[in-house]
């Protein structure tokens, strides 16, 4: 089990401060739970995005636009190279930074 959020000491909160929330074990554990999902979640997709990157170079080395496939289940499937075109926005500076007060 992780380790929890340290006890709060005694006397060290303000008149004006409300009291700390009570904790709920269940919800605790159910929100640690969560927090690994994700992580998991995360290794997963970043396995994914490398795997697809091994793929596309290994269409590039071998001067191949497309590669059909089956899959363990027996789908087939076709991997290919998609090229995209990606735009950016370029900051400007204002008119009013040109420093021309005549």
């Amino acid at each position: 089990m992780a380790s929890r959020k340290q006890a709060e000491l005694p006397g060290t909160r303000r008149d004006d401060e409300a009291p700390p929330p009570k904790s709920i074990p269940a919800l605790d554990d159910a929100c640690e739970a969560l927090e690994k999902a994700r992580g998991k979640a995360t290794k997963a997709g970043q396995g994914v995005v490398e795997a697809k990157l091994k793929v596309d170079h290994l269409l590039r080395e071998h001067n191949l636009s497309a590669y059909v496939y089956e899959t363990a289940t027996g789908v087939e499937k076709k991997a290919f190279i998609s090229e995209g075109i990606k735009t950016s926005k370029i900051k400007k500076a204002k008119a009013d930074d040109d420093g021309g007060d005549e």
